[in-house]
């Protein structure tokens, strides 16, 4: 189980659970071969080849940890062909998703999707503290494995670092003086290519409109675009990357792509907004399962609500799923209002919100869900719930003041060997 308080202190792991090298190691070795003693198992050791087509179907922590089994194992594992292939493999894997980064100022936590990768999940939310320091984390951006992350220290000066929280390395970011940085976002498809790139949207001095830059790491040169948007209500904090572009919503405006590449704007369609209102309500939007996904609640008490996917021509969006909570209140009474006469700020019938939407390669689909008190994984396909962390305070009043977590806190985790 898991438990946090979601104002004062971060999400704790209270369980562990990390099998053995040789039961890892077994699970995906033919019946022929697991005899520690036959001459099969000691060929397989000393067989590359056949050592690399094993290792490609284990998960990154597992090879991080058989590199200390013998100096020809470290060799294969670490080199820099093996672990380009492993990444570009496992790139699109229905189970690659661990966990869910969550951040709730200032505190944050990993929570495991995954029972057995609770312990491992633990050992990142340490690694992250150590080099986080004193300092205080302002930018959250997380692209298939990788995490862009900014600290802030006590003289207002923000660095930005990109983390591969798998292997522990992280690489420096240098921003320009001249750049008032409003988000950094990662760009990294490794089915495509070894290497990421990093998009900045800043603002200067001088201007109130939002500009955009593009760094690689490769050659440690910054591309400034020549696009720019006058939006401030543009939600960059919050880009997704999908197809070689990064992608912002707007609760008012239009939606907005910009092409890593040509560092160039790119049509993309918005959502309308309901009759009667000024704004957008959405409550999740992201990708998944190799497609663009966006939720949008048109009023608070809609406990009913669609997932729409963005079709791959860019030409609109579309219903994928239709979701009814409804069966949630009977599982959890607490989420729906008791109260005869609710303050106004509290006049919600509901109390839920959608952190991540997953899908994968074989159109099954999940919701991890936020309650009072709960979080919460439904599985769409077969209809089950699984609770995976106690919150506090558990409280619906509470709750809806801002004692929860929504889809702006959580950022899915992606194991990989992927270098920085």
């Amino acid at each position: 189980m898991v438990s946090s308080d979601c104002i004062t202190s971060p999400i704790k792991l209270t369980l562990n659970h990390c099998r053995s090298y040789n039961k890892q190691l077994k699970q995906h070795l033919p019946v022929s071969i697991c005899s520690e003693n036959s001459p099969s198992s000691e060929q397989t050791a000393g067989s590359e080849d056949l050592l690399t087509e094993i290792f490609l179907r284990l998960p990154p922590k597992s090879l991080l940890r058989f590199q200390c089994v013998s100096k020809h194992w470290l060799s294969l594992i670490s080199s820099t062909y093996f672990r380009r292939l492993h990444t570009r493999r496992n790139a699109t894997s229905s189970a690659s998703t661990v966990g869910v980064f969550l951040c709730r100022h200032p505190n944050y936590d990993f929570l495991s999707l995954h029972e057995e990768r609770l312990s491992a999940m633990g050992r990142i939310y340490d690694s992250l503290s150590d080099s986080r320091g004193g300092r205080v984390l302002c930018n959250i951006n997380s692209c298939n494995g990788l995490l862009c992350l900014g600290f802030k220290s006590d003289d207002a000066k923000t660095e930005f670092y990109v983390y591969n929280l798998t292997t522990g390395h992280q690489r420096f970011i240098p921003v320009p003086d001249t750049m008032i940085v409003k988000s950094m976002n990662l760009a990294f498809d490794p089915t495509t290519s070894d290497e990421y790139s990093v998009v900045c949207v800043w603002s200067s001095v001088s201007e109130k409109r939002l500009r955009f830059s593009v760094y690689s790491p490769g050659s440690g040169i910054w591309r400034h675009s020549n696009e720019h948007c006058n939006d401030v209500d543009l939600c960059c904090y919050r880009g997704v990357f999908w197809k070689g572009s990064v992608h912002w919503f707007s609760q008012t405006g239009p939606f907005l792509c910009f092409q890593v590449d040509s560092c160039k704007f790119k049509t993309m369609p918005s959502t309308l907004i309901p009759e009667g209102q000024w704004y957008r309500n959405i409550e999740y939007f992201g990708e998944s399962g190799g497609h663009l996904h966006l939720i949008e609640i048109h009023k608070p008490q809609d406990i009913e609500f669609n997932v729409l996917e963005l079709k791959s021509d860019y030409s609109s969006w579309f219903v994928k799923y239709r979701v009814n909570l409804e069966f949630l209140t009977n599982l959890y009474p607490v989420m729906v209002n008791q109260e005869i006469y609710p303050p106004e700020d509290y006049a919600f019938p509901y109390a839920f919100s959608t952190l991540c939407f997953l899908a994968d390669e074989e159109d099954k689909a999940r919701l991890l869900i936020s309650l009072p008190g709960k979080i919460v994984l439904y599985d769409m396909h077969n209809g089950i719930v699984k609770e995976l962390a106690d919150i506090k305070p558990d409280s619906f009043r509470n709750f809806i003041g801002g004692a929860r977590y929504d889809c702006f806190d959580a950022y899915t985790h992606v194991e990989t060997l992927a270098f920085v």
